[in-house]
Parts: C-alpha cells; structure tokens; sequence
C-alpha cells in the first residue's frame, strides 16, 4: 500500500514539531516547512524515527503566493501526490483593535489566513489524486473565547474557521475532508511569549486544570487525517481542556 504524504507548515515550532514526529509513527511520509529555521529542520529530520520514507524539507514565505506555488511544484515533483495539508503555521499579533496599524493587520492576515489559503489552492489538485485527501486548518481558542489585545489574532483564525466550512462542502465530492482544530493553551508554541503570572491564571480557569501536552494535539492531528475520518469535515474542534465549552 503506498504510504501517505503529509505536508505540515510550521514543521519547527513546537506544536509542528509533535504533530510531525506523531506522523511519522503513524507511517506518513512528511514535507516539513520552514521559513527562517532550515537548520533546525534538518536536524528535526535526522531525529524523526525512520519507517524506510524520504521526508522532504521545503522552505517558503507563506506571506509570498510564488513561494507557496513553488513550494508545491516541488511536493509534486518528489511525490506527485499529497494525501494531507496541515496548516499550522502562524504569526501572533497583540494589541487593542483600534490601535492596530493596516500594515500589521495585512502581515498577520497575510500568514495566518491568506497564506493557508494558498496553500490549500496549490495543495487541491494534488490532494485530488488521494484516495481520501484530507485538509487541516489550526484555529485558536481565541476565536471563540478572546482576550483583551488579540482582535487581530481572532479575526484571521475566525476567518480560516469560514474557510473550513466553504471548502468543506466544494471538496467533499472529491473525497477531500476539511477540518479545523482551536486549540486552548499549550506547553508549547507561543504561550512561551506569555506572563507566567497569566499562565497561571489560565490553569486556574481550566477545568483540566492544566496546560495541554503537545502530544495531546498532535494525537487529534493524526486522527483527522486518517482515511478512517472521512465521514468527519467541515467541523471545528476544540481540543482546550474544557476552558471553552
């Protein structure tokens, strides 16, 4: 049986880093993207376990349409097909709406929302050829539960949970499945950036009264793109310990 490809954007953070070393276990042969992290890349692949698979690195600007485009020319030149997108990568952005500049607005759309639609325009027909192609989106508990100063972050996850929808029902007579994960907060990623004092805080008001394992995502991950979930799309879940219910 051939063995599934997935390509995960954001391949180094902490999250991507999990949900690609859970991949791999599960037998997927990975495109790991990266921007400014090359290095790091190839060491993630030198340490990921081997199951006899050539994963492949590839390095775009996701705020770029021709890096995105070339990105892919290459996924199909190495595989010729693509069985999973997964659209993890992300760029935080804080501040009061009213405060915001258009700039910032345009840079952080230009990753978060607009790149990971790219992405999914150039991933389509190679997902086409998949005997059940399935597409990912990473949202944010803060499209449904925001904080003071993260308008512009909520704003392009909200968007990308419409996208899920819309695609959800063009792609499903091709057998392609497209889901959205919000994720609450996690050991990992960008609550590295967060006041401890806030951390703390968060814990406090999560029924599971912690903070999430990355392996915990990693593992719904997997799960969504497995052929057996193909009766699952255009669904967005919240893997947040119960802080939003």
């Amino acid at each position: 049986m051939k063995t599934r490809t997935a390509l995960v954007t954001g391949a180094t953070g902490g999250l991507g880093k999990t949900i690609c070393e859970k991949l791999v276990r599960a037998g997927y042969t990975v495109c790991l993207h990266t921007f400014q992290h090359m290095e790091q890349a190839h060491k993630q692949v030198e340490s990921m376990t081997d199951n006899g698979s050539s994963h492949l690195i590839v390095q775009a600007d996701l705020s770029k349409e021709g890096d995105i485009q070339s990105m892919f020319g290459k996924i199909q030149e190495n595989f010729g097909s693509l069985d999973v997108l997964i659209c993890n990568a992300g760029v935080a952005a804080s501040g009061l709406s009213w405060k915001t500049e258009r700039q910032h607005w345009d840079e952080v759309f230009s990753v978060n929302t607009t790149g990971s639609w790219l992405c999914s325009k150039y991933a389509i027909p190679l997902l086409r050829q998949s005997s059940g192609g399935r597409i990912l989106y990473v949202s944010s508990i803060v499209a449904h539960r925001p904080l003071v100063g993260t308008a512009l972050y909520a704003a392009s996850k909200s968007a990308l949970e419409g996208l899920t929808r819309a695609q959800a029902v063009e792609l499903a007579r091709f057998n392609i499945t497209v889901n959205c994960i919000a994720p609450g907060y996690f050991e990992a990623g960008m609550i590295s950036s967060v006041d401890e004092s806030l951390r703390e805080d968060i814990r406090a008001h999560t029924p599971a009264g912690r903070l999430g394992h990355p392996d915990e995502l990693a593992e719904m991950v997997v799960s969504l793109a497995s052929p057996e979930s193909g009766y699952i799309t255009g669904q967005v879940l919240h893997v947040n310990g119960g802080l939003y219910i």
